[in-house]
């Protein structure tokens, strides 16, 4: 048997090692950290217990996925709750704007705010969905090894419709004018270390992400995940050690 070494036990490190083992390798996690769970790792103090990482659960689908990849589900291990509201932005001007749960509201929100909006923002949201079903099918769950996974008609003929050459930013401010609106559009972008002027507009599936998908929250916390990641990860066979820092 192969013997393979995984360095950290965030959630790429337990899902790489998971899917090794699942395969017929011997796997070996090494965490520095004295628990697993990378940046997802939690904290306690006098009773209290905090998540250190990740604030929200988006995308649902991809966790449900990867659970159901090794024969089990999301709510084998933890109760999700959606969130409403789904977030609270703060604007310099000391302006509040909660974001709600449900596509009728944050159309009514949008209106509220930009007259005319809510119909560009459907329309904005249909988009998003195809991009994102697209998107996850063709790009993301794609080992990305060669140019040639790529190579197929069906994402040449789609390239257009996914806003491939024009950037987020151009895209959002072509059909709003509210800053505030801008500014919730373009955001989630910042999670993939990117800015909105230097995104795809192919992104804007994590606008579908944010309003069709929802805000969820893992009762108990986010550690959940990682201590249902380590369970099914140790079901196939995978070694965790703690407290080993790589030199």
């Amino acid at each position: 048997m192969k013997k393979v070494i995984v360095i950290g036990s965030g959630f790429s490190g337990l899902s790489a090692a998971t899917a090794l083992a699942s395969r017929g390798y011997q796997v070996t996690v090494l965490e520095k950290n004295s628990t697993p769970g990378g940046r997802a790792r939690k904290f306690d103090v006098d009773g209290f217990t905090f998540d250190m990482g990740p604030s929200w659960y988006w995308m649902p689908d991809v966790f449900e996925d990867y659970f159901n990849r090794f024969g089990f589900t999301a709510n084998d291990f933890y109760e999700l709750k959606r969130l409403d509201p789904s977030y609270r932005i703060f604007y310099p001007d000391n302006e509040l704007l909660d974001v709600p749960a449900g596509l009728e509201a944050i159309y009514d929100m949008f209106e509220a705010e930009e007259p005319g909006s809510s119909k560009k923002l459907k329309k904005f949201l249909e988009e998003a969905k195809y991009k994102y079903e697209v998107g996850m099918r063709e790009f993301v769950h794609k080992p990305s090894l060669s140019v040639l996974e790529f190579m197929d008609i069906r994402i040449a003929k789609s390239m257009i419709r996914l806003q491939m050459f024009s950037s987020l930013a151009s895209e959002v401010r072509r059909l709003f004018r509210n800053p505030k609106l801008i500014s919730l559009l373009e955001f989630p972008v910042l999670f993939l270390g990117a800015t909105p002027q230097k995104t795809p507009a192919m992104y804007s599936l994590m606008n579908y992400a944010d309003m069709a998908l929802g805000t969820w929250y893992p009762m108990g916390g986010m550690y959940r995940i990682v201590e249902a990641m380590v369970a099914v990860a140790e079901a196939q066979g995978v070694e965790i050690l703690t407290g080993n820092e790589v030199q």
